[in-house]
């Protein structure tokens, strides 16, 4: 039974502080290493076949850890643990074990501990630290697996940097030059589950950018195609399938494609509810859009269950607020912004909408920052504010072109010329968007 393990488990660990389970004695005896390692086997293989059974071995790890001594296996378990505690909400105890690993595999001094440690503990500390800062986390573990000859590791983790780097808001010329040479080494490695994994988000990369010719050849295909061979591989691999069909959802709402997401969106819906048992970056970011879409779709449906799963991602994102108001401050108040739109608050709506822009710049989303000014400038114009309206939508098309989103920047420079017809080029105008007051706190939603 998985809660009595889990109840097991966290009254072990209740009696340990951190120092304590640092200096646990060193597990010397080959057999308890070697079910040590059968332990992290069957927790690997789980988590790809059958996520929900996962945490079992996790825990089994974590407590065979405790009693019968520490080993390299022993980071990977509790950075594991914390990551299974962050999934299911206790993401300040799964930070705390996530630390406790990584500090492990430094007492250790073990290369490939230490890569295990950091590309699960990258996973956690995007929840908690600066995410602009994990991607060094995610490097750093890239290295060490790289030095002890850890190619699936090294492989995964150039996916991490990769998924890291673009929802971070890094320049998306920097983001595509990442994968091109990340594409190439998995290829030359022959590593496909990890090319199949990369493919979807560089294809939101490459719609972002726009024109982009230059893509490299990878298992004999173009890779900016989907093929046949993932098309199948997806249908068998619950992440691969999930990763697919969102970033097919999110660019068809980056563009505004709403007949095209609506379909997607309700395919989605059944795939981003099957169980996972571990925590990661791209989790939040699914949860963000599949947020806005929804909010989105209940405006113009008047569906009401598309607006109750929209508030379901404003809870998570208090939750995520709590531990990091840098990284989800920005991403909260857009949430709100939209409720509100939704409500038909538009007193609340307005000033949320503002403060989401603040925040994104304060904290460098350039990328958070463009998309809140885009839909604070649908929400004006949708409202009968047409006038009030261009200043947000200017600001969105240079904060998307700041980002190196050419294309996005193209195409809301369309919609800018077709909205207003008397508006010459958007970037011989002369009009100088500003930024939007800091609204008044009073009016701001509780977060």
């Amino acid at each position: 039974d998985l809660e009595a393990l889990l109840i097991e488990t966290k009254s072990m660990l209740a009696e340990y502080s951190d120092e304590q389970l640092l200096n646990l004695p060193l597990m010397t005896d080959q057999t308890k290493l070697m079910t040590m390692k059968i332990l992290s086997r069957t927790q690997t293989c789980l988590h790809y076949t059958n996520p929900k059974s996962q945490p079992k071995a996790t825990l089994h790890m974590v407590q065979y850890s405790l009693r019968h001594g520490l080993s390299g296996l022993s980071c990977l378990g509790f950075a594991m643990y914390g990551s299974y505690l962050a999934c299911f909400g206790d993401i300040p105890t799964g930070y705390r074990y996530v630390k406790v690993a990584i500090k492990l595999a430094e007492k250790l001094n073990s290369r490939s501990s230490m890569s295990e440690a950091l590309l699960v503990g990258s996973q956690v500390m995007g929840y908690v630290e600066p995410l602009q800062s994990v991607t060094d986390v995610t490097i750093r573990g890239h290295e060490y697996a790289l030095a002890e000859g850890s190619t699936s590791n090294a492989m995964l983790i150039l996916v991490a940097t990769i998924v890291c780097s673009y929802w971070s808001g890094k320049h998306l010329s920097l983001v595509k030059s990442t994968v091109d040479d990340s594409l190439r080494i998995m290829a030359s490695h022959s590593t496909p589950a990890w090319i199949w994994q990369t493919l979807p988000l560089y294809r939101s990369v490459l719609a972002m950018i726009g024109n982009v010719e230059d893509v490299p050849i990878i298992l004999g295909s173009r890779s900016d195609i989907e093929t046949e061979q993932e098309k199948k591989m997806s249908e068998t691999n619950l992440y691969l399938l999930k990763v697919v069909h969102f970033n097919k959802l999110y660019v068809s709402f980056m563009f505004r494609r709403y007949d095209e997401l609506k379909q997607l969106a309700v395919a989605y819906d059944a795939i981003a509810s099957l169980p996972f048992s571990t925590i990661s970056i791209s989790h939040c970011m699914h949860v963000f859009y599949d947020g806005l879409i929804n909010f989105w779709i209940a405006r113009k449906t008047m569906e009401v269950d598309w607006f109750d799963r929209g508030e379901k991602a404003i809870q998570k994102f208090r939750s995520y607020a709590q531990c990091s108001s840098w990284n989800f401050e920005n991403k909260l108040l857009l949430l709100q912004a939209e409720q509100c739109y939704c409500e038909e608050d538009y007193e609340s709506a307005k000033p949320s909408y503002d403060a989401a822009i603040l925040s994104a710049k304060k904290h460098k989303f350039v990328h958070e920052e463009a998309l809140a000014s885009e839909l604070a400038g649908h929400f004006m114009l949708e409202t009968g504010e047409g006038s009030a309206s261009l200043p947000y939508f200017l600001l969105a098309e240079k904060k998307y072109r700041e980002w190196g989103a050419h294309a996005k920047g193209e195409s809301m420079k369309s919609f800018i010329q077709e909205q207003f017809a008397n508006l010459k080029e958007s970037s011989e105008t002369g009009i100088s968007p500003s930024m939007p007051a800091e609204p008044d706190p009073r009016k701001r939603r509780a977060s």
